[in-house]
């Protein structure tokens, strides 16, 4: 018997960026329901996708020419959206579309592509990350969310869901990002941080982000000069994805850029997680730091009020106190209920979770709430 075709469309797939890394959970949840899966979007990071070979429709992607500037997306071409209802199955298969029918990227081209896939009768199971109204910086596009006949929709977050019933009519469901702790779990604390020079008695602050304007890593640095100067030792500053000090080396910790050989070294080898950020969708390294134990900075964004509910106890970088408690957390137990959070956000239910979606006259799940 064949298995069923989906084709799971993104602007991006197979970076470090959150929405390409629930995709991958996504994906490898269906592939092991038994669907075939190829995955397609206007930028691949990665070519080691789930499924077969994946396709690349640069219409879906805008080229960064200088850095916030964007160009224009290139045309998208008959073939290409050929290639996309065929790997949906054909008239009558299944597409999920992740982010891409959200945000207002390349906005003519996706138009396009969701009304020959509404066309062609195919099943759209779209997820909302973060909305073009959340962030001042994105342009403004009253078609976006898309709602294409027939198509169901999930929210990653309370907000999101709550905003889509108010800017678009559109009813969502929620599913929070999961946790993969088979992936978390189980780091080289030594060998990362020997690897990197840092001794057993250095306080790492993990940054997990590219330094994009929106994760505020200006904020994260001061942070972390505040408390290198109250630790008795050094502080390194861990900016994964930024090669210059946001400080210019004037800050007081060390600075560090880069990646260890997993996302579980790296969490091994830290001590506490930042993500100061002024929005975030979800923020998948709060829900994942806390979940491992460990103190987590935040900035302000509304998915954070979910992740509490959930049991996480974060330090809101802003406060007064925020650094005496950080460092009163690092020298004691964790505060968050680690247990409930694992178990709320626990990624084995994902794939029966997507065949409640994906299976017709079903309403979509979400996640027990706390």
């Amino acid at each position: 018997m064949s298995r069923r075709r989906v084709v799971y469309l993104s602007h991006q797939l197979g970076g470090y960026d959150g929405v390409s890394v629930e995709a991958e959970k996504w994906m490898l949840a269906l592939d092991a329901l038994g669907y075939s899966v190829t995955a397609a979007a206007g930028r691949l990071v990665s070519r080691d996708l789930v499924g077969g070979t994946p396709l690349l429709l640069p219409a879906l992607w805008r080229p960064e020419i200088a850095p916030g500037q964007f160009g224009a997306a290139p045309a998208l071409h008959d073939s290409e959206i050929a290639a996309v209802i065929a790997a949906a199955g054909g008239p009558g298969g299944c597409a999920v579309l992740d982010n891409v029918a959200t945000l207002p990227t390349g906005t003519g081209n996706v138009l396009r592509l969701v009304g020959a896939l509404e066309a062609a009768g195919i099943q759209m199971l779209i997820r909302h990350h973060d909305p073009h109204w959340d962030h001042l910086t994105r342009l403004t596009d009253t078609r976006f969310p898309i709602d294409p006949e027939g198509s169901r929709h999930v929210a990653i977050s309370s907000h999101v869901r709550d905003r889509l019933r108010l800017f678009r009519g559109i009813e969502a469901r929620v599913l929070f990002n999961t946790l993969d702790m088979d992936r978390l779990l189980g780091g080289d604390r030594v060998g990362c941080r020997s690897g990197s020079g840092i001794s057993a008695r250095d306080l790492v602050l993990l940054h997990p982000v590219t330094a994009y304007p929106r994760k505020e890593v200006g904020v994260a640095a001061r942070f972390a000069d505040a408390v290198a100067a109250r630790w008795d030792g050094r502080v390194v500053y861990w900016l994964t994805g930024g090669g210059r000090d946001p400080l210019a080396g004037q800050g007081r910790y060390e600075f560090m850029t880069g990646r260890c050989r997993s996302a579980a070294d790296m969490y091994a080898a830290a001590d506490a997680v930042l993500l100061t950020s002024s929005w975030e969708g979800w923020g998948n390294p709060v829900a994942e730091g806390a979940a491992l134990g460990l103190p987590v900075v935040t900035g302000r964004w509304p998915a954070l009020a979910d992740m509490r509910r959930l049991g996480v106890r974060d330090i809101a970088v802003s406060a007064p106190d925020a650094v005496n408690r950080l460092l009163s957390e690092v020298r004691s137990r964790p505060v968050h209920r680690v247990a409930e959070l694992r178990s709320a956000l626990d990624g084995s239910r994902l794939a029966d979770c997507l065949e409640e979606l994906l299976t017709a006259g079903a309403p979509p799940p979400a996640h027990p709430r706390r």
